[in-house]
Order: C-alpha cells, then structure tokens, then sequence
C-alpha cells in the first residue's frame, strides 16, 4: 500500500510537471515527501490535519500511525486521504518506528496529529533538506521569534532539558522537544532509534548532535489544543522518562562524559575521609581501618568508573570510523558507474 501511494504520488508530480511545461532534467527525480503523523485518540483534530498537509503538499505521502486508538482516529484519517498504518504497541516512538520502517521517502516530515502544529510552516522545514543545506530541520517553539502557546510546566521543564543537552553537546538548539521536524533520509535510515515513548525527540535531537548531522533550526507557532481534545503527555511520568533518557543517551554517546564525571565526583568525595585518615594519623600516630577502607575504596572506584569511560570512548570511537567506512562503501556501490570506454578520453 505505501509502495502504491508513492509511485501515485510521482505520478502526480509528473503529471503537475507537464501540465505546467517543466520537465525533469534527465537522470533526475524529483525528490519524494512523506509526512508522518503518529496519533493516538485525535479523531477531533486528525482530518484537519491531514487536510491542511494535503493542502500545503500535494506532491506528499501524508502516512497517519494509528497507535492502538480505540475511537475513529484511523478510519477518519483514511476517509480524509491519508496512507494509515498501525502500531498495536502503545508509545510515539513505536508510532514513529513503525513510519520510519514501512515508508520510504528521501525527505520525511514528522508533526503531531493534534492540530497544535501549522501546516503553513510545512515547506520552510522541508526546504533546508531539499536544497542539501541541512540533515536535520527542527521546528523551534521556544525561539525568540515563535508566538508559541506553552503550558508555563511545559516550558520549564523544556528548558531545563534543553540547558542539560547544551551545556554536554555544546549545542544551541533552543526547543529539544519538538515534534515538527523534517529529515534526511541518510539520517533516518543512519539514526537507530530505541525510543518507545515521548522521550523520541530527546533521542532524536541527541543523534543529530552527537553524530554530527547538519542541523537548522526554524521558528513556528504552537497553538492550543481545540476545545474537547486533551494531552496524552503525563507530566510527572513522561519527564521522568525523559531525563532518564537524557542520562542513558549520554552513557552511550558520551562515555567518557557520563563515567568520567562520576569517577571524579566519587573521588572528591573519597577526599573527605582520606583526609580525616590523614591527620588523625599525623597527630594519634593511629588509624581507623574502617574510615581507611572507604577513603581507599571510594578513590579506587573512582578510578575504576574514569578508566571505564575512556575505554568506552575509544571502543566509540572505533565503531564510528566503521561506521563511516560502511557508510562510504555503500555510496561507493550505488554510485552509477560509467563504461571503461567512457571513463577516458581517447
């Protein structure tokens, strides 16, 4: 079905094309759009939403993942014209895995079904990937120039979020939990994403930084909700899980970081009763075996959780340069090859 949906969606660029008296430029395609919305209970908002992306992209492949919903969130968007998937796990980041791993696209656009997100911005995201200029284009609703309608919990907890990633991957993003954004397909198909839940956009943003993908950042409006449609984000839980996230993220991508930060602090506070050994012995000529073992062992711990991180950096950056490698071969293979006789002249 979303092989089917693409190729009528080539169709129509084709079709549009020469209706208008452009023709593709030979052995160039048109690049192709999939805008993912993942949704669970929106049956209020979705055939708006998929409405107004049909609207603003015609040429797209507007892809609705129904997440278990148990109203008419699926049927309403299939009638509304949207390709529908579903994921029986509950959790956005399945929701979004699932689009990810049944559509194939050279740009995706990712939005919430709940209507919060403007359809208007849909072109100004895509347009950085589309021109080469960025892997990643994530839509800010906290920057200086947005008008964004936040609940003030919301917005701190964003923030504080958003001061933690900064400050370990020396980043200047300035919304970490968005849920518009538009990307690359080498980074999606380049990006493994473990997520289940609303800790997605952490992992998605962190990849992006981490891995160095080029990364543009652009205003938009977060409206409210409309009148009858509610939240699925648990305040409490939710940011729970996505400091969680931060911290598990930041094990992986930051080894050295996340140990390293340990052992020293763990060390310092070996000081402590290293110290206190120290001068009673300096002055009794005595020592307290108990107060020793914790000294020698909180300083030997310590160690023990630096030296782990620096190999775990090491073993890190080994893997990325394999990774690089692999990735340079498998351009090297799909890159179209000319005869020998073609290759040089005369």
């Amino acid at each position: 079905m979303i092989v089917r949906a693409l190729e009528e969606t080539a169709a129509r660029e084709d079709g549009a094309q020469e209706r208008s008296g452009r023709t593709r430029a030979p052995g160039r395609r048109s690049a192709s759009i999939a805008v993912i919305i993942p949704c669970l209970q929106e049956a209020l908002t979705i055939a708006a939403v998929v409405a107004d992306f049909r609207r603003e992209l015609p040429e797209a492949t507007i892809v609705v993942v129904d997440n278990g919903s148990t109203d008419e969130t699926g049927a309403i968007a299939e009638a509304a014209g949207a390709v529908v998937l579903r994921e029986s796990r509950r959790g956005k980041g399945y929701a979004v895995r699932k689009g990810f791993r049944e559509v194939d696209a050279d740009v995706y656009l990712l939005v919430d079904g709940d209507g919060t997100y403007p359809a208007s911005a849909a072109r100004l995201l895509l347009r950085p990937v589309l021109d080469d200029q960025a892997d990643v284009v994530i839509g800010g609703r906290l920057d200086g120039a947005s008008a964004s309608e936040f609940r003030w919990m919301n917005r701190l907890g964003n923030r504080l979020f958003l001061a933690t990633v900064n400050a370990i991957f020396r980043a200047r993003i300035s919304d970490l939990l968005t849920g518009y954004r538009a990307m690359s397909r080498e980074f999606v198909r380049r990006s493994p994403i473990l997520s289940g839940g609303f800790e997605l956009e952490t992992e998605l943003t962190i990849v992006a930084l981490d891995r160095g993908f080029r990364t543009v950042e652009i205003p938009v409006r977060l409206t409210c909700r409309p009148p009858g449609s509610t939240s699925k984000i648990r305040v409490i839980g939710d940011g729970l899980r996505i400091l969680a996230a931060i911290f598990a993220l930041l094990r992986d991508y930051r080894p050295l970081t996340f140990f390293g930060g340990m052992g020293l602090g763990i060390m310092m506070a070996g000081l402590c009763p290293g110290a206190y050994v120290t001068w009673e012995f300096l002055h009794t000529h005595e020592v307290r075996i108990p107060t020793a073992v914790l000294a020698t062992g909180l300083e030997l711990l310590g160690m023990t959780l630096i030296t782990s991180g620096v190999i775990l950096t090491t073993l890190s950056r080994r893997f990325r340069e394999i990774d690089y490698r692999l990735d340079g071969l498998e351009r090297d293979l799909a890159r179209p090859r000319l005869p020998p006789s073609e290759t040089l002249p005369g």
